[in-house]
């Protein structure tokens, strides 16, 4: 009989109540440390939220020297009032955008919730532009759209090039105007009014170039052609007409017409020239008590005249009323070949606003086309003359504006003012429409500015981070070596 032994294992330990003890706060230690961090991950994820739903004028900081993105009170106040939706269409291509517009459509959206923007890929959207008109608009356009209304904001109007110092320095400076030409767009697709400036035709006048013309847009002003010899009439929907300097005498006829237009309280703006004699509107203007002062203006003070070489360049002063109120503060009209303009004081029906001035030292020669110098004559007045000057009448609402200069309304003259002269036509049909002129935002320097160290400096400069500082270093260094070596 075989006996067989059980294997009996050894009875394992239990556990005290201390460990099990221990193994709870374990557990319990897991459980709060996963449900921190569960708590910690939804709320970053919640606050990540919340700081994208946030305008970016609360998240994003403009550090650029020139306040790129920091829209100007005029911006705000407009976005501020709006009461009508816009839609702005970025037009670019993914992976292609313009960082500097879409951060400044960022931060209009954040001013008013009337405003919106939205990217079209022309890859993606082929015929969306079309049906604006906007086909052949350069990439990085934005289209303004307001119910039926709707305007492009081309990519090459947010940017500019000042030649201004190019004269004076040979360098020029690019600007980023796109808050300037946005703000207008709005202001264009928000307006319920429109107005059309007729210039008149037929007598060799100066046409408007696009650079006038565009600034007339961003105010709802359209420009139309009009030649009174052949349409015979004014028409009803003028609201006001341009007389740019005409190389040929306006007929009777013509004048009579005009006079008419105003005895019926219309709106006449008027550039003339000393080289073209035009005795018929001469006329028509001294009814309103303006004549021309006789001889050219030459100017002394080379603050007033433009790049120094020439004293019959004239840079006048602008005088601050409500024809000049749509003016950048120092922004500069240029009138080259000028005269000034004479008014009657005692004419009690007119009212007179003088809106350009020469500078007390310039003077008027007489014999201009005969003089070999430009030494001031016995018999040449002194200054100041006013080239610009508006006039209203309390009896018929007429209002005229005459500038005693040929060329003020030509591009190239313009472009040497960075667009000064385009702005005060805008500022002076404004006015004639009876609208506020809105202040023009300045276009912001892009141009990098750099730190710059005085040459008495550089020496100082250089010990402290070349010798003083890496010599502290090491000091330090082996000081805090020799305490531990001593712990």
């Amino acid at each position: 009989m075989k006996l067989f032994h059980k294997k009996t294992t050894p009875d394992r330990p239990q556990p005290t109540a201390e460990q099990k003890a221990g193994s709870v706060r374990v557990l319990k230690n897991g459980a709060y440390a996963t449900v921190i961090t569960v708590i910690v991950l939804v709320a970053v994820i919640l606050i990540n939220l919340v700081v994208g739903a946030l305008p970016t004028k609360y998240t994003e900081l403009d550090i650029s020297s020139s306040g790129l993105f920091t829209l100007s009170d005029t911006t705000k106040t407009m976005l501020a009032g709006l009461d009508k939706d816009v839609t702005a269409y970025y037009l670019a291509e993914t992976g292609n955008e313009d960082s500097n517009i879409t951060r400044l459509l960022d931060r209009y959206a954040g001013e008013s919730s009337h405003f919106t923007w939205q990217q079209r890929d022309p890859a993606l959207y082929p015929t969306f532009a079309q049906q604006y008109d906007a086909q052949d608009t350069s990439s990085s356009s934005v289209i303004l759209v307001c119910g039926d209304n709707s305007t492009v904001v081309d990519y090459y109007d947010m940017y500019e090039t000042d030649y201004s110092d190019y004269y004076t320095t040979g360098s020029y400076s690019l600007n980023f105007a796109a808050e300037s030409a946005l703000t207008s767009g709005i202001a264009r697709v928000t307006s319920d009014s429109a107005y059309t400036l007729y210039q008149m035709t037929g007598h060799g006048e100066t046409e408007l170039a696009s650079d006038f013309t565009d600034t007339l847009g961003n105010s709802n002003i359209s420009v139309e052609s009009l030649n009174l010899l052949s349409a015979g009439s004014i028409p009803e929907d003028a609201s006001a007409i341009l007389i740019n300097a005409p190389q040929v005498d306006y007929t009777s006829d013509t004048i009579d017409l005009l006079r008419s237009y105003l005895q019926n309280g219309g709106k006449l703006l008027v550039a003339t020239g000393l080289e073209y004699d035009t005795p018929n509107l001469d006329a028509l203007l001294a009814e309103y008590g303006m004549t021309r002062q006789s001889g050219l203006v030459i100017e002394n003070d080379p603050n007033h005249f433009a790049y120094r070489y020439s004293s019959t360049y004239l840079l006048p002063t602008v005088v601050s009323n409500d024809v000049t109120s749509g003016m950048t503060d120092g922004m500069m009209v240029f009138t080259p070949v000028a005269q000034g303009i004479l008014t009657d004081s005692e004419n009690e029906d007119i009212t007179y606003t003088n809106l350009l001035s020469t500078s007390a030292s310039s003077y008027a020669m007489q014999d201009y086309a005969t003089a070999e110098t430009a030494s001031q004559g016995a018999n040449d007045p002194n200054g100041p003359f006013y080239p610009a000057v508006a006039a209203e009448s309390a009896s018929t609402g007429a209002q005229i504006v005459w500038i005693n200069c040929a060329n003020i309304f030509v591009s190239e003259i313009d472009q040497m003012v960075s667009g000064g002269n385009s702005q005060f036509l805008g500022s002076i049909v404004n006015w004639l429409n009876g609208e506020d002129n809105a202040v023009v935002i300045d276009a912001k320097s892009m141009n990098a500015t750099y730190l710059t160290v005085p040459s008495t400096a550089v020496t100082g400069l250089g010990v402290l981070f070349v010798i003083v500082l890496p010599i502290a270093c090491i000091v330090i260094g082996v000081v805090v070596f020799i305490l531990r070596r001593r712990r």
